[in-house]
Formats: structure tokens, C-alpha cells, sequence
């Protein structure tokens, strides 16, 4: 399961604050659950009513007794109407209690004895099953019907064991309008159409064992777009018109499907591979087995091709089909053993199919976003079982940090042993349930190594190292030295990590030598003979470890490094470190990055050096590299100039990329944003007018948006207003929002009115818009706003919407997350950075001025 897509918009009001405990005291432990039978197949024969929302039929179970003396077999069944129990054919007495149906035997079962119970049920559901179609705000929006079972919303839509630590072959045999093409798992035997009632019936069957959760329907108008990989059929539905948007999306599938097999060294093991793209889905993707369903915002055109690929969320649940399909976590709390290898596998794929330099630059977002969450939110072991909802496990820890050991386990082991060893999981446990203790043993089996240190630190304990570093040169014993500290504080996490890594000494000329050490101590020194005083030192040139550092190296090593590491990703670090520096010199070398590295996220990195470093300078370079061709760079480019406030240069360049338009849909968008944070007079005429704009994800109208939150000014109010309401497109409508939250700064007669106008929204229709108004609430820190928060908080079934209800509402309580204090202290960052950049260039000019005179 991919989390959602991203919504297009840059702002994020986060303002620092302490790290919250992941769960409260009073949250229990949740183990796997027992199971008295096991179910061995499950068939369904449903009907869809699209008029009423709803699906009627009949779900049959064949299952066996685990346990002698079984007297009842209980399902999950929730909000729906069971009409009649058949235990192999004859009536039987049933109870429905909650979210329970508990089928009587007449007889008791001993362990072994098999039987078939067949249930009638009705339901309207609310989760699980999703009806969409047009209203008078959406006209145009097409009808569907589509599931989402992950984590535990199958007993929406079917009574069934929902957990994972079942598996079962599976039938579905869905009866849908006759224009409308019905997809579910496995292969498709049978259509057969009833003219009189106006339906087609669809027969799909899937063969090879998997959980509840991963039965899947999706229904509409969809057209269907052949390709193969080798002999495995791979399919695409999609609405009509939209044939080279999908082919665009998902093209890569077929060459993903062999160079999978190939690294995992297991054939595709299904009958099919399709891809349906539904909409208003309320995630990224989900990995049904061999049934992915994707969410339609994923289709784009040409114009966004140039800088936006579906390929990580294609990647992602194609892996999904081996691990977590094929290969299956017992219980949620080992969920990063689908989850964190779906993510590397992802990484994985970028590597193949773009080079090491992307590979190191995914792996270095799936940190940053994972260090985010951990400084930010809370911190938790990878492993972990108190949790209120599973869903709440679904996060970056679960994804980022997954992938992340996952990386460091392959860097430990070597690539040769790494890929044996997941040949050897895959096959060792196919069709069968996982945990991680099963991982570390197949790894173990495979490289002989003891690998519980490994485990410990990373997987079941909290946190990260947190790297101090410095070196130095013995002259008179021609050795470099090399210290390494560990700083991090061991509350629940290792007091000291164990980890491989090179440390790199390069000389003058770029050329460097490396060594791989061990570090294992809170605090150690390495030490080398050198002919020479290193130039540069860097440890883990590549970063590969999972860590913050600290280094402090100087500006001519940093130039260096950015000049001449073999490492992308190294280059990129200088270039960030170089910001901190600010000379003339620097400015120098971050310009020369930008216009001529051979990588863009070198290029881009500079540019965002360059903005904050400042200076006119500076200014003038970031002018200069508006012409740089790729879009990444030139996105990253525009927004640097968002920093240089009231300079007027930096916004009659924004405001001619917003009038004059770019090839990219994102770079236009990030000039947007940038433009409103320089608080030009002319910003709010130039972002209104680019609300006009319609853009990939509405990528333009939500910086526009972001922007006009830097502005301040009260016509912003009255235009999010307009903009937050139901009929807009709903990506601007969050936009627009978050935007409402960050006006609250406009004083408190505003601050009233704007909780007025955002309470309401509790309620909406949009999922998207539920998620998202509680961080506006966070953001306006208003007591008032805690009661509609409740009120989220209490009725929305998404587990996700209710653990963020709660979040604003702690923060609200605790007082962390004020408007004023939030606005005052980025007010006075910017005045000192103001003030350092006006310092630096009197400095600057004196220099100068002294060395003419000389």
C-alpha cells in the first residue's frame, strides 16, 4: 500500500516542537490473534447497486477445525445484514453481535473436520467498499465502486476472517450494470450478460493462497489496455481517453516484472498482473494480489512527464506482489516486512533503471522523510505492537526506515549474499505468514553471520546514531586521524550502533583513498598513514548509513568534495554545507555547481545553497540559472529566489516565470510560492491570476495558495474561502485550507471568523479535506477549535483522520503550535539572516577595498 500522492502543495506550517510519544501510556500490546479454524477458500457471489450504494450476495467459506470441540466459527462482519447461515448446505443458528457473526454448529468439530458455510448478507458500507459517481458539485466525476481492504476493512464488504495470519484461494463473481467491466484477482473464467436485467457478470479466480485483505473488486467504465512481460499477461484499466495517460503511467510494468524476478530470483507467481485506476482513491496504491488498484491521479500528460514518473508507485506495489502478497507479515506489527521492502524495492527499480547517482538521491528522500517524522512527530521501534488502530503503523518508520535497514543490511552483507538470502526468504516461506524473526533467521542461514546485534539496534529499538565527526594530521607520523562520536541520547535506543562505513581522504588533485571501518563505541578514532595532509575527509561519502552528522570541514574542502567526489550524493552534501559558509568564494564554487554538474540534484542543491547564503551575489547566480535545462534543477532554482524578500530582482524574475509560463507545470508552481514569499507588492495580483491555472495534481493553484499564506494580507482570506469550498478541485481545496490556518495570524477578529468558516469541514464529504483541516486547526492553536476536532476525531471511521484529530488537538492543549509565536520567531530568523547577509557584504567590500589598496 503506497500512502497518498503527493497534493501539489509546498506549504507545510510546522512549527518546532518536541518529539511526542508515539502512543499514550494507557495503549496495550496487540498480539496476532488465535484462530480456532482455518479457512481454505472463500467464494463470493455479489451484486452491486450502484442507485443505492450497496451489495447484496452471498459469501461461502470452506474451512477446517483447527481445534476439537468447535462449537461456533466467528467472522468479522460489520454495518451489514446477515439474512441466513448454511453450514454445508442446511440452515444453521447465527448471532450478529457488533462488529461479529458468530455461526452455530449443531455439532461440534474436531480438529481436521472440514465443512462449507455459506452466509447472505446485504450491506451499505461506509469503508471497505466505495461507490463514487457524479453530484451537483461533481458533475463529471464517473461511477465506480471500488475496495480497499488494508488494514482490516474487508468485514465492510464480505464476512470473512480479517486478519492476516489467514490465507485463503479465493472466487469472486461479481454482478455489475452491463456496460461496466468488473476487476478482481486472480484469472478472469467467465462473463456472461443478462440482457433482461441489463448486468454482466464477471467470474474471476484466484489460485494461489493470500489474506482477506487482499480480495479486490473495482467496477466502471474502463477500457482495457494489453501488454505482457514474457509470458505473464499485464493489464490496464482505465476510463476512456485516458489510453496514453495510462500507457504513460504504467508502461514500465512489464520490464519492472523481469528485472523483479531476476533480483528476487522468483518468477511472477500469479495469473495476471492488472493495474485499475479508480477514483477519488484514498491512497497512493494497494497491492491487491494481482489486482493493483491505483489511484487515478497518478494518469498524467505529457507536460508533466517531463518531470513527474508514476514508476515509484508502480514499482512499489509490483514488489507488494511478492512481499506481503506472496510472502505475508503474521500481524501488523511486523508490517515493514511488507511495507520497508515494497519501499526498497521501489529503490531498487530507480537503480536499474536510472543509475546509482537517482538510487543514492531516493534513498536520501526516504531519510529525510523518516528523520522528519522522528524529530518532529515521534519516534518508535520499527517492530511494534501498541497501536490503537494498525493503521496508525503505516507510516515513516514503517515505509522509510524499513527501506532503510533493508539498504544497510545489503551494504553489511554484500549484494551477492543479500539477493541469496531473499531468494532463499521468498522461496523458504511462499504462500505462507512472516515475522521478523523469520528474516533475520533465512539471513543468517545464508551468510553465516550472527546477526542480533543487527536486528536489535535497528529493527526492535528506537532511533538512529547521531554522528559527530572531526579529523586532524599528524605531521611529524604522517597520520590522519579520524574521530567518531556517537551523541545521541539511550533512552530506548542502542547506546552505541554498530555499523560498517568508508571514510574517504582525498588529495588535492580529487583523488582519494578509502577504508572501511567498524564503528561500534560511543566514541572511536581511526587512523591512516598518509604521504600528505588530506585535503578532504568524509565518512560515508555515499550515505549509506542511516544517521545524522556533524563535520565541520572547510570552505576549500567542501569545494573540493564538490568539485570531485565520484558520489553524486557526496557533491550535493558540500553544496549544502557550503550554504553555511557564505563567502564570495563559496558563492563562487555553488554557482559553478549549479550551472555545470553533471547531475541535477547537484545543481539543485547549489541553488538552494545560493538562497541561503543571500547575498546579492548570490541573487545574481540564482538569476543566472533560471536558463538551466533540467526541470528538477530549474524548479529548485526558482525556489531559492522565494528567499531574497523585498528584493526586487528576485520577484520581477518569479513574476516572469508565472506571466511567461515554463515547460513544467512544477517549475511554474514553485515560482508561485517563491514570489509570495518575497512579499513583492505585486504578488497578490500574480498569484490570483495563477489561480486560473489548471495544472497536474493542481500543482500551480496550491503554491499559488502557499504563496499568498507568506503574504499576509487580508484579501487572501476571502479567496481561500471561495476556494475551500465544495465543487473546487479538491487538491486546491486542501491548498486553500492550509492556507485559511496560516491567516489566523492576521489577528483575532480574522482568527474567529476563519474557525467559523473551517469548523463545518469536520464533516465534508472529501476525504482528503477531513485529513487535512486538522492541521489548520493545529496551526491556528485556538482552544475553540478542540470541540470540532473532537468531533472528528469521534465520528470519522479513517483511522488516519482520527489519530491527526487527535495530534491537533494535544498540540492545541499543550500550546505548541500558536500562530503569533510561530510568526514572531520566523520573523526574527529572517530579520538575523537579514541582518548576517547585510554584515557579510560590508565584510566583503572591506576585504575587497584592503586588497586594492595593497
Amino acid at each position: 500500500m503506497a500512502m497518498e500522492l503527493g497534493d501539489g502543495c509546498a506549504f507545510t506550517a510546522r512549527l518546532a516542537r518536541g518529539r511526542r510519544p508515539f502512543q499514550p501510556e494507557h495503549v496495550e500490546p496487540k498480539w496476532a490473534r488465535d484462530r480456532t479454524f482455518d479457512v481454505a477458500h472463500i467464494r463470493l457471489e455479489i451484486a452491486l447497486d450502484f442507485a443505492e450504494r450497496s451489495i447484496s450476495g452471498t459469501a461461502t467459506h470452506r474451512l477446517s477445525a483447527i481445534v476439537d470441540e468447535l462449537r461456533e466459527a466467528e467472522f468479522d462482519a460489520a454495518e451489514m445484514t446477515v439474512k441466513a447461515v448454511r453450514l454445508s448446505g442446511e440452515p444453521v443458528a447465527f448471532e450478529s453481535e457488533g462488529a461479529k457473526l458468530r455461526v452455530k454448529f449443531a455439532r461440534p468439530m474436531r480438529a481436521g473436520d472440514e465443512a462449507e458455510i455459506a452466509i447472505d448478507y446485504g450491506a451499505r458500507p461506509r469503508r471497505g467498499l466505495y461507490f463514487v459517481g457524479p453530484d451537483e458539485a461533481y458533475p463529471e466525476k464517473p461511477v465506480e465502486a471500488w475496495t480497499q481492504g488494508e488494514d482490516e476493512d474487508s468485514r465492510y464488504w464480505f464476512p470473512c476472517y480479517d486478519y492476516p495470519n489467514d490465507r485463503v484461494t479465493s472466487e469472486v463473481i461479481a454482478t455489475v450494470p452491463a456496460k461496466f467491466t468488473a476487476v478482481s484477482n486472480g484469472a478472469l473464467l467467465s462473463t456472461a450478460s443478462d440482457s433482461a436485467r441489463g448486468t454482466r457478470t464477471f467470474h474471476w479466480r484466484h489460485d494461489v493462497a493470500h489474506s482477506a485483505y487482499l480480495i479486490s473488486l473495482a467496477a466502471g467504465e474502463f477500457v482495457e489496455i494489453r501488454d505482457r512481460a514474457g509470458d505473464v499477461p499485464v493489464l490496464y484499466y482505465v476510463h476512456q481517453s485516458r489510453e496514453e495517460d495510462a500507457r504513460r503511467a504504467f508502461g514500465n510494468t512489464p520490464r519492472m516484472i523481469q528485472f523483479f524476478e531476476r533480483r528476487i530470483g522468483v518468477p511472477y507467481p500469479y495469473a495476471k498482473y492488472s493495474q485499475v485506476a479508480v477514483t477519488d482513491f484514498i491512497f497512493g496504491g494497494m497491492e491487491n494480489t494481482s489486482a493493483t488498484t491505483q489511484t487515478a491521479d497518478t494518469l498524467h500528460d505529457q507536460r508533466a512527464h517531463l518531470d513527474f514518473t508514476s514508476d515509484p508507485l508502480v514499482a512499489h506495489e509490483l514488489a507488494h506482489q511478492w512481499w506481503g502478497d506472496l510472502l505475508t507479515c503474521r500481524d501488523w506489527a511486523h508490517a515493514w516486512l511488507n511495507e520497508g521492502f515494497a519501499t526498497y524495492f521501489e529503490a531498487l527499480w530507480c537503480e536499474e533503471d536510472k543509475g546509482a547517482d537517482e538510487f543514492a538521491w531516493n534513498l536520501r528522500q526516504d531519510r529525510e522523510n523518516y528523520l522528519d517524522e522522528d524529530s518532529h512527530r515521534y519516534r518508535r521501534p520499527i517492530v511494534c505492537n501498541r497501536y490503537r488502530a494498525p493503521i496508525e503503523l503505516f507510516d515513516r518508520h514503517l515505509y522509510e526506515k524499513g527501506c532503510l535497514v533493508l539498504h544497510m543490511l545489503r551494504r553489511e552483507t554484500g549484494d551477492a549474499l543479500f539477493f541469496k538470502a531473499l531468494n532463499l526468504y521468498c522461496t523458504r516461506h511462499r504462500g505462507g505468514n512472516v515475522i521478523t524473526q523469520d528474516l533475520q533467521r533465512v539471513f543468517e542461514d545464508a551468510t553465516g553471520r550472527n546477526l542480533d546485534w543487527f536486528f536489535d539496534q535497528w529493527v526492535y529499538k528506537e532511533g538512529h546514531p547521531e554522528l559527530e565527526v572531526s579529523h586532524s594530521f599528524d605531521d611529524k607520523r604522517r597520520l590522519a586521524s579520524v574521530i567518531v562520536k556517537q551523541t545521541h541520547k539511550t533512552e530506548n535506543t542502542t547506546a552505541a550502533f554498530r555499523f560498517s562505513a568508508t571514510i574517504a581522504l582525498m588529495d588535492g588533485d580529487g583523488a582519494d583513498n578509502r577504508y572501511r571501518v567498524e564503528v561500534k563505541e560511543r566514541e572511536q578514532t581511526f587512523h591512516f598513514a598518509c604521504d600528505a595532509a588530506p585535503k578532504a575527509v568524509s565518512l560515508d561519502p555515499a550515505h549509506d548509513i542511516l544517521k545524522t552528522l556533524k563535520h565541520k570541514r572547510s570552505r576549500e574542502a567542501l569545494e573540493l568534495v564538490l568539485k570531485k567526489a565520484p558520489e553524486a550524493i557526496a557533491r550535493g552534501a558540500a553544496a549544502r554545507e557550503l550554504g553555511k559558509e557564505g563567502s564570495p568564494q563559496a558563492v563562487a564554487a555553488l554557482r559553478e555547481a549549479m550551472l555545470n554538474d553533471v547531475f541535477w540534484g547537484v545543481r539543485a542543491d547549489a541553488a538552494q545553497a545560493l538562497g541561503e547564503i543571500r547575498t546579492a551575489e548570490a541573487r545574481d547566480a540564482l538569476l543566472e540559472g533560471l536558463k538551466v535545462e533540467h526541470p528538477k534543477a530549474r524548479r529548485a532554482v526558482v525556489r531559492a529566489l522565494g528567499t531574497f524578500r523585498n528584493d526586487t530582482q528576485a520577484a520581477d524574475a518569479l513574476a516572469r516565470v508565472l506571466t511567461n509560463g515554463d515547460a513544467s507545470y512544477f517549475v511554474e508552481a514553485e515560482a508561485a510560492l517563491a514570489l509570495g514569499k518575497t512579499r513583492d507588492s505585486r504578488a497578490f495580483e500574480h498569484l490570483s491570476s495563477a489561480l486560473s491555472r489548471d495544472s497536474y495534481l493542481e500543482a500551480i493553484r496550491a503554491h499559488a495558495f502557499s504563496g499568498m499564506a507568506e503574504l499576509r494580507d487580508e484579501r487572501v482570506i476571502g479567496v481561500a474561502r471561495e476556494w475551500s469550498a465544495y465543487g473546487r478541485p479538491p487538491r486546491a481545496r486542501v491548498a486553500a485550507i492550509g492556507t485559511l490556518g496560516r491567516c489566523a495570524e492576521l489577528g483575532d477578529a480574522r482568527r474567529a471568523e476563519i474557525l467559523d468558516f473551517l469548523a463545518p469541514l469536520v464533516d465534508d464529504r472529501e476525504f482528503m479535506v477531513r485529513l487535512r483541516v486538522p492541521g489548520a486547526f493545529e496551526d491556528i492553536g485556538d482552544a475553540r477549535a478542540i470541540a470540532p476536532l473532537t468531533r472528528l476525531r469521534e465520528r470519522d471511521l479513517d483511522g488516519r483522520v482520527q489519530r491527526r484529530a487527535q495530534e491537533a488537538i494535544d498540540a492545541i492543549v499543550q500550546g505548541r503550535s500558536r500562530v503569533e509565536e510561530g510568526a514572531r520567531l520566523r520573523d526574527e530568523m529572517d530579520k538575523m539572516r537579514e541582518d548576517n547577509v547585510k554584515l557579510r557584504e560590508r565584510l566583503d567590500k572591506l576585504e575587497a577595498s584592503a586588497r586594492t589598496k595593497s
